[in-house]
Formats: C-alpha cells, structure tokens, sequence
C-alpha cells in the first residue's frame, strides 16, 4: 500500500497523519499546535512593528494546515519547498518569499509567512512601511546605508513590474510578452538613480549618510512608487491566500 497523508483541523491543533502499512500497520502522527503557532506569528509581527497579528486562530489553523500539507509536518522551508507548497505562478513566490524571509537566512519559518501576510493583506501603511524597511536592511542594522539605497529601488521598481503583469495574467487580461516585459524592467531601471537620489537628499536629513526608519516613514509614506508597489504586493498577498487556503 503506498504512504498516504491525510490532514485535519481538530480544535486548535493542526494534525499531519503519515501511514505506511508493509505487513504489519505502523503510523507516524505530527502534530503541530494552532495555538502555538498564533503565538510565534504574534510575537514575531510584534517584534517587527505590528500592533498586533490581523488573523484569527481558526484562520491561522487553515494556513498552518496548507503550510504543513506539502511539507511534512515541518515548520520551515526552503524557496523550492515555498513553490511546491503553494499553487501560484512562479515570479510572484520568488517575491513573496524575499518579502516574508525578513531576517535574510535564506530559510521561511512558518510564523514568518502567518506574520508576512499579516502585514501586506491587512497592515496598516505605517505597519507595511515598517515591514519594508526591515527587508531592505540587509546588514539588520536598522538603517538603511547608502550601499542599500539603490538596490532598494531596483527591487521596487522591477518587481513591480512583474506582480503588474502576473496580476493581469491571473485576470486574464493579458499574454505576457517576455522581451516586453524585460523593455519595461529596462525603462523602469533608467529611473533607479533619480529615485535614489532624491530619497537620499530628501530623507537623509541629518546629512549622517544613512536612513533611519523615522526618516524613511516620512518620505515613502507619500511616494507614488511606494504606494504602487504596496497595493500590488497586498493585492497578491490576497489572492495567494485565498487561492490556497479555506478562507476569506
């Protein structure tokens, strides 16, 4: 008889069941808490400039259960592991796990996931800004240097493009062209210099050669690309989740 993995909901417990029968009957039981789980998520969007988590347990067992339905009962995983677990177009999870993998180990723990989406579906704009500034701070300094100005805005701007255009291709709006879509990658990189320009002179305003997080509130709280890029990403954040989970 071939493995057989059946996965439940019990009260606030997420039940990943693994039996195998060869001759006599043997069954391996994970069980991972719910309740559990809303507590690292919680704490771990508190950390990063959360009020609190916007998910309720039941919603949180239902992602915890998607989570753990393709990856063995584990509660971290890797980029390729990311892509098997959700059904969703490849470019969009390469972002998304970038943006959720907040402390760059190169690993997604599942608060981390519970907590990202939290921020990007349902934070507020200062919560968002918040938990962009943590993923550009490469070095967790808790400024962002000159050094990683530039490549904040070439993320921005090309990733932008590419959750625009996989966005109209899930509403079937449009066939993406590749060399159109690296023609307007290109375009929007002319931008890049200008744009970390201006931020650093507008932001930089004790003149120290780094952003502080104050400084940077200030200044993409009402820029046009921030704004842009913010929607898109919670739009997406969205549509992942309810694709791929039980609940709205």
């Amino acid at each position: 008889t071939p493995p057989s993995n059946n996965n439940h909901v019990c009260g606030s417990r997420v039940y990943l069941e693994q039996s195998h029968t060869m001759g006599a009957c043997a069954s391996k039981k994970v069980v991972i808490s719910a309740t559990e789980v809303m507590h690292e998520a919680n704490a771990h969007a508190k950390e990063h400039g959360a009020t609190s988590l916007h998910f309720t347990k039941l919603q949180v067992s239902h992602m915890a259960e998607r989570f753990n339905k393709l990856n063995h009962g584990e509660k971290s995983c890797t980029r390729e592991q990311f892509k098997n677990i959700f059904e969703f177009d490849e470019e969009s999870l390469d972002i998304l796990y970038d943006a959720f993998d907040i402390d760059h180990s190169g690993t997604l723990e599942l608060a981390e996931m519970i907590s990202g989406l939290s921020f990007m579906c349902r934070g507020t704009i200062k919560e968002k800004l918040r938990f962009l500034f943590m993923s550009n701070d490469l070095d967790n300094s808790g400024y962002l240097e000159t050094s990683e100005i530039m490549p904040m805005f070439q993320k921005l701007t090309t990733q932008l493009v590419k959750l625009e255009q996989a966005s109209r291709r899930r509403n079937q709006q449009l066939v993406v062209d590749a060399a159109k879509q690296k023609i307007e990658i290109e375009r929007s990189k002319s931008k890049i210099v200008g744009l970390s320009n201006e931020f650093t002179a507008a932001s930089d305003l004790d003149g120290d050669g780094k952003i502080s997080y104050e400084e940077f509130e200030v200044y993409m709280e009402n820029n046009p690309l921030c704004k842009k890029f913010l929607d898109v990403m919670s739009e997406t954040g969205n549509t992942l989740r309810e694709e791929n989970t039980n609940f709205t």
